[in-house]
C-alpha cells in the first residue's frame, strides 16, 4: 500500500490542474509536488481522467442508440428528458475509474516496483540496526507464535539450518499501512529477510536494486519475498530450500 493524498491536498491539486491557483500558490504547490510521490501519482490520475473525458467523441452517438431513444420517446412521451449521450458516457467513465483506479490509472508493475523498493528498504534498515529482528530465536516454534500475536495470520517459519541458513528471529515491517511479518535468517555474515505479504499483493519479478537481490514466490495464503546481498545463486538456493521445507509444515 502507498501513502494517500489528504482531502485538502486533493482540492489544491484540482485547482492546480484547473489553472486556478495564483503564481505564488502555484510555485509553492509545484515545490511540494516535486518531492511528494503520492501527490505526483494523484496528479497523474487526475490528468489521465481528464484526458479520457476529453477523448470522448463529440460526434453523434451510434445509430442503434439513436433508434432506441426515439422508440422510447414515441412509446413514453411523458417521461423526463434524457441526458445527452455524451454526458451519460462521461458519467460511466467516471464511475468505472472511481471503482477501478488501480486497474486503469496505476500500472500493476509500478505498484509492484514500489513494494519491492519498500521491502528492500526495510531489509537495509534491519541490517543497519544493532539487530535485524524484534524477537531473537532459532526456534520456529517461538517465532511463529510471536507473529501470530501481532498479525492476523502467521506465515510458515521453516528451519533451514541444514541448508546453511540459520533462523535468527523475526520482526514486523510496515508496507504502506499494513504490518507485514518478516522472518530473518543468517547465511555466513549476511542477513536474509523474508517478508510474507498477503496473497493478492502484486510484487515485482526477481530483481536487483542497489546491490540487493529480491526473489518472490507464492505459497498458501502468502507471497514470500526474500531479500539479501548474498549472490543470486545462493538466494535462489535459499528459495528452493524454503519452499521444500515449508511443504513439510
Amino acid at each position: 500500500m502507498t501513502p494517500s493524498v489528504s482531502n485538502n491536498d486533493d482540492l489544491t491539486l484540482q485547482a492546480y490542474c484547473d489553472g486556478e491557483l495564483d503564481a505564488a500558490a502555484t510555485s509553492a504547490f509545484e515545490q511540494r509536488l516535486a518531492t511528494d510521490a503520492a501527490l505526483q501519482r494523484r496528479r497523474d490520475q487526475v490528468m489521465a481522467l481528464r484526458a479520457r473525458l476529453r477523448g470522448l467523441s463529440e460526434d453523434a452517438p451510434p445509430s442503434d442508440l439513436v433508434a432506441r431513444i426515439k422508440a422510447n420517446a414515441v412509446a413514453q412521451p411523458q417521461r423526463q428528458q434524457r441526458w445527452p449521450w455524451r454526458a451519460m458516457a462521461a458519467c460511466l467513465v467516471i464511475g468505472i475509474l472511481a471503482g477501478s483506479t488501480p486497474m486503469w490509472l496505476i500500472h500493476r508493475d509500478q505498484i509492484s516496483d514500489q513494494i519491492a523498493s519498500v521491502i528492500i528498504g526495510n531489509h537495509i534498515r534491519g541490517a543497519l540496526a544493532p539487530q535485524s529482528f524484534d524477537v531473537a530465536s532459532s526456534d520456529r516454534h517461538t517465532v511463529k507464535p510471536w507473529f501470530a500475536a501481532r498479525v492476523a495470520e502467521s506465515p510458515k517459519v521453516p528451519d533451514l539450518a541444514q541448508a546453511g541458513f540459520a533462523l535468527v528471529g523475526g520482526r514486523i515491517d510496515v508496507i504502506g499501512q499494513t504490518p507485514v511479518p518478516t522472518i530473518v535468517y543468517k547465511h555466513a555474515a549476511h542477513v536474509v529477510s523474508v517478508s510474507a505479504l498477503p496473497q493478492h499483493e502484486a510484487i515485482a519479478a526477481d530483481t536487483t536494486i542497489a546491490g540487493y537481490h529480491l526473489r518472490s514466490w507464492r505459497d498458501g495464503d502468502f507471497v514470500y519475498v526474500a531479500v539479501s546481498d548474498i549472490p543470486e545463486t545462493d538466494l535462489a538456493a535459499f528459495e528452493r530450500a524454503f519452499i521444500a521445507e515449508a511443504r513439510q509444515l
